[in-house]
């Protein structure tokens, strides 16, 4: 019963009115500030090399990007993404890429405005993302603390229980006598170290975990697309085809229309690559940086990488290796396309990728979460925080929490909805500051 009302509800959020708002805010966005996301897209690749460490917050604004880019590389790439062409067919890898252009526009916004507004707490401590620029719209006197409680739940769940959930059924398929208690006991001694070593520690751990998992998924990702090279040019002719004709390619009998295939492919992509939800304007809002532009261009490559890169890689391996006509789903159906190429050794790749990406996920929401409770709290009990942080992770490891999905995809409604409301409202000031900074 509990659980019909939650997918019912998820239903009614994710609808076509969202969907319309949410692509309308994309492209006006995009149009207003004069297609950024393609006019500096190189720029934006030279400023991650460029990056000069400095910064009066808890983190660089390097370690800020590498953060960033760990919270969105997580199990949603490798599971969620899977789960979009086993509902959709081949044709959600199209919408996928064109919805990661899209968010590249939102990420730019969303940490543009959390440079700009940021600021110090009364402890001292570099504070900004929505919580701030929230408070500059109609509603700011509830609305920041509203979205400071979608964003918890959503680093509570999503960003730490799924994760661990995830690390857990990966670890037992391949070593079936490992108990999901021992991998809940270890998982959540590691989240407590991470978080009892404050900002730094996470900081540290995450710039060591992003280039390795990113290296890891970009050397074998395309090894599955070379050895299936033959079939690279059918497979692009096919996702295009049946992007607009999904019923023809995945199946009469699954009655997929476009704007069902275009709603699940938004949904996952969103969650896989974050861009929209105001998380990373958390992290960089807390970097003390006074560069809201080279961090807005900066953080949009995030999004390139995470959704453009390796959400649209993930896809392509499922359709090139014709592992979406099999009924496999979520991460099973990564490893049958990885399998393809790397026989047996394709699961423990997968298995590989989904304990980087899990982890890297949850700790990086272990400090954006820390930065919500923080706010809510003004900047007390953070031991508590750590303390039920670390329950999560523990709980994730030994339930089945398929019913939080539902939960889940309603906090990621509300975190969007009342960021998008904000970016949207400050957009002509988004505007004017970007015109006066490239003319400076």
């Amino acid at each position: 019963m509990f659980y019909n009302l939650l997918l019912q509800l998820r239903d009614l959020i994710w609808g076509l009115p969202f969907l319309v708002f949410v692509i309308g805010v994309s492209l006006t966005a995009t149009i207003s500030l004069g297609f950024i996301q393609l006019r500096k897209f190189f720029t934006s690749w030279s400023l991650i090399f460029a990056q000069d460490g400095k910064g009066s917050g808890e983190l660089s604004p390097l370690q800020a990007f590498l953060n960033a880019l760990s919270a969105s590389l997580g199990n949603g790439s490798i599971a969620g993404i899977a789960t979009a062409i086993h509902t959709g067919g081949p044709g959600a890898t199209f919408w996928i890429f064109v919805i990661g252009f899209l968010g590249m526009i939102l990420r730019f916004c969303e940490v543009f405005l959390a440079t700009s507004f940021s600021s110090v707490s009364h402890t001292g401590r570099s504070l900004g993302g929505p919580f701030l620029y929230l408070g500059k719209i109609p509603g700011g006197a509830y609305l920041p603390t509203i979205y400071a409680l979608c964003c918890l739940g959503y680093s509570f769940s999503s960003g730490n229980s799924m994760q661990c959930n995830s690390i857990s059924m990966a670890l037992t398929q391949v070593i079936p006598s490992l108990s999901p208690w021992i991998i809940g006991a270890v998982l959540t001694c590691f989240v407590a170290y991470i978080l009892l070593g404050g900002a730094s520690r996470i900081a540290k751990i995450s710039s060591f975990i992003v280039p390795l998992k990113v290296g890891l998924f970009f050397i074998s990702c395309t090894a599955v697309l070379l050895y299936h090279w033959a079939e690279l040019i059918p497979a692009l002719m096919l996702i295009v085809k049946s992007a607009f004709n999904p019923q023809a390619f995945a199946g009469a009998a699954v009655g997929v229309t476009v704007q069902q295939l275009f709603s699940s492919s938004l949904t996952r992509t969103i969650n896989a690559s974050e861009a929209g939800l105001g998380t990373a304007g958390v992290i960089y809002g807390s970097a003390g940086s006074k560069n809201p532009l080279k961090d807005g261009l900066s953080a949009m490559l995030g999004t390139f990488i995470s959704a453009n890169l390796v959400c649209t890689m993930v896809a392509l391996s499922i359709v090139v290796s014709g592992a979406w006509q099999t009924n496999a789903n979520g991460s099973a159906l990564t490893s049958a396309a990885f399998q393809t190429a790397f026989g047996v050794a394709g699961g423990w790749i997968v298995t590989a990728l989904t304990l980087l990406f899990g982890v890297g996920v949850f700790v990086a929401y272990g400090f954006i979460g820390r930065q919500c409770w923080l706010f809510l709290t003004k900047d007390r009990f953070e031991h508590v925080f750590t303390i039920l942080f670390s329950a999560c992770a523990f709980w994730g490891s030994i339930a089945d929490v398929s019913v939080v999905w539902a939960a889940i995809d309603i906090v990621n409604g509300g975190c969007l909805l009342i960021n998008l409301f904000g970016i949207l409202w400050l957009l002509p000031y988004i505007r004017a500051q970007v015109m006066v900074s490239l003319k400076a």
